[in-house]
């Protein structure tokens, strides 16, 4: 009997020990899935994270593109206005200048003609003398000149006549020379006056007119600028064209050189030549980009993009 409940009592303990062990490896087991669960929930979360941040900063990425452009043409904007305000601001102080000299000028001289009507009358008189009497009036004095007789004293001296002669030749000279010279700024003056009361057609002729008989005048290079000026305003584009090539060919000099290139750009984009004209106004823009000139080129290129 007594061994029989040691047989008992020693199965009952066995079958406690492995129950005791079953349940330490399931509890091994749940730890270790739970372990791989937290691993696995930890990965998620971090490449759920790397995928937010991407997305965040693509979305930056996006509104930066976006908004840069506008960014930059504000600058751009920005920076233009400034630059003609300060234009502005020196033109004015030009300008107040001039009118104070002017201003001390004719205080002291009340009830004297003012320097603009002396000017305009000025203007008048040698116009009326170049289309009426091509200024050949200021010839009389050589003439006068020519028709002197020589005085009994000289007869007897060999060679007098001669030394008359040419003495006489540079005073000749002197006077057709000026002749010429008020005829051509007659002539001109006639054509801005035609072009500021916008006959164009007649100011082109009267441009025209003085490139030709004055071909070595200084302002001969602004003459044909304003001759495609003048085909710019009667929109015949193709002439304009031509003419502003004409001074940035043969007049790289000219104080009419940059706005030639400019006006010449814009008249290309008037008859469809917009690739031609972006040229053109680009080239101006890169080697003069301060000008105004060049200002102007990169506001009528934003204008037509």
């Amino acid at each position: 009997m007594s061994r029989l409940c040691r047989n008992t009592v020693l199965c009952l303990a066995c079958a406690a020990l492995m129950g005791a062990c079953a349940t330490k490896t399931d509890l091994e087991t749940l730890q270790s899935q739970s372990y791989r669960d937290r691993q696995e929930s930890r990965k998620t979360v971090q490449r759920l994270e790397e995928d937010l941040a991407k997305s965040q900063e693509a979305l930056r990425d996006e509104i930066q593109k976006s908004t840069s452009p506008v960014q930059a043409r504000q600058a751009n904007t920005s920076a233009d206005l400034e630059s003609l305000r300060v234009q502005m601001a020196k033109m004015q102080e030009k300008l107040d200048t001039l009118s104070m000299k002017f201003s001390a000028l004719t205080s002291s001289q009340a009830g004297a003609p003012s320097l603009p009507d002396m000017a305009r009358d000025i203007s008048n008189i040698k116009t009326a003398l170049a289309s009426q009497f091509g200024m050949e009036l200021d010839q009389p004095a050589a003439a006068q000149d020519k028709g002197e007789t020589p005085a009994p004293a000289e007869k007897a001296k060999p060679g007098a006549k001669a030394e008359a002669a040419k003495a006489k030749e540079p005073k000749e000279t002197e006077a057709k020379a000026d002749a010429k010279t008020d005829t051509a700024e007659a002539l001109f003056a006639k054509a801005d006056g035609a072009f500021k009361a916008k006959k164009y057609e007649q100011a082109r002729q009267y441009y025209s007119e003085f490139i030709s008989a004055f071909k070595k005048h200084p302002n001969v290079s602004q003459a044909v600028y304003w001759v495609g000026e003048c085909a710019y305003n009667l929109q015949d584009y193709g002439k304009a064209v031509l003419a502003y090539q004409e001074v940035i060919e043969k007049y790289p000099k000219s104080p009419k050189y940059k706005s030639a290139v400019l006006k010449q750009g814009m008249a290309f984009f008037k008859i469809g030549k917009d690739k031609a004209g972006r040229a053109v106004l680009q080239d101006l823009i890169d080697r003069f980009p301060k000008d105004p000139e060049a200002i102007r080129a990169k506001q009528f290129l934003k204008e037509h993009k």
